[in-house]
């Protein structure tokens, strides 16, 4: 009797591990791999050796529902494969219908974090038949942050420096500090998480150089911003009388040689003017200037004979 339980309850267990085993393909999830390194996404089965059975991988970028992943590896006898992973991805056994249908993925980048998805088909044998989820997820060392600075360095006010990263799994973490050892003054505010960094009130000492370095598990990377402090009142008020003073004293420059550019003229014209009556046609000066003409000058033809003069004190005899 008690060995008759035995066997029933060994029987049980066998049985419910057997229903566990027909509910799919077993896969392994999450997946986390450095980048350049192999990536291998388990997924194994049950099978009796179907000769139509088939194998499916296909992959979801990440923000994109696993409903629409796209084929990247197909088998049905023969393998094929979408050209953009030919080179890269690979089954860990092959053919891969004796219950192994792991795939490998060569010096991993960051563009193949996403979701891939283990469908297997065995038309005689539907309890093992089915799809498995893997999420891979792609580590990083942060890329190279650029650093912004927020604000007029003007003695008083309040400037923001700012470093982000572009990428980098795990999320970078961010601190600042200044150069040659000097501590960061005690009103100045700080984000590990946004990188930011608040200095209030400034004064000429805070001027220098800031280093803001990104870090998480797989690296870290910095960059620097130099800021200089100035005094508001002395440049931009002496600066603006002088240009001020500049532009005035144009203005009246302009003035000036403009008035005695037309006094210039006007005097030129009055001159032209009295040339071309100085030097006008003689006759026409003579005979506007007086009352004879020249032809009365000139000696005319006698009416008295040849040799006979008339005088008007001796009459002729």
């Amino acid at each position: 009797m008690a060995l008759s339980r035995v066997v029933l309850a060994l029987w049980i267990y066998s049985s419910w591990l057997g229903v566990c085993w027909s509910a799919g393909p077993s896969v392994k999830s999450p997946v986390y791999v450095q980048e350049g390194e192999a990536a291998e996404l388990s997924c194994t089965y049950l099978t009796k050796g179907d000769p139509k059975f088939t194998l499916e991988w296909r992959y979801a970028p990440p923000g994109v529902p696993a409903i629409q992943a796209k084929d990247v590896l197909y088998y049905d006898g023969q393998l094929y494969k979408q050209q953009l992973w030919d080179s890269r991805m690979s089954l860990l056994q092959y053919p891969p219908s004796n219950g192994v249908a792991s795939l490998r993925i060569q010096k991993v980048r960051l563009s193949d974090a996403g979701i891939y998805i283990c469908d297997v088909k065995t038309p005689s044998d539907w309890t093992n038949s089915g799809r498995g989820l893997i999420n891979l997820t792609v580590l990083t060392p942060p890329s190279w942050p650029v650093c912004q600075l927020t604000g007029k360095t003007y003695v008083g006010n309040d400037v923001t420096l700012q470093c982000q990263s572009a990428t980098g799994n795990p999320r970078p973490i961010y601190a600042w500090s200044r150069t040659n050892h000097q501590v960061l003054p005690q009103n100045a505010v700080t984000d590990q998480i946004s990188g930011s960094l608040v200095l209030r009130n400034l004064s000429i000492s805070l001027a220098g150089t800031y280093t803001c370095t990104a870090s998480n598990e797989y690296g870290r990377t910095a960059c620097s911003l130099t800021i200089s402090v100035s005094y508001v009142g002395t440049a931009g008020v002496v600066g603006g009388a002088v240009m001020g003073v500049f532009l005035v004293l144009l203005l009246l420059g302009a003035l000036v040689a403009c008035f005695l550019w037309r006094r210039k003229r006007r005097s030129s014209n009055k001159l032209q003017n009295g040339q071309r009556q100085v030097n006008g046609d003689p006759a026409e000066v003579y005979l506007t200037g007086t009352s004879e003409s020249p032809r009365s000058k000139l000696p005319q033809d006698s009416k008295d004979p040849p040799g006979l003069k008339g005088s008007q004190f001796s009459p002729l005899v």
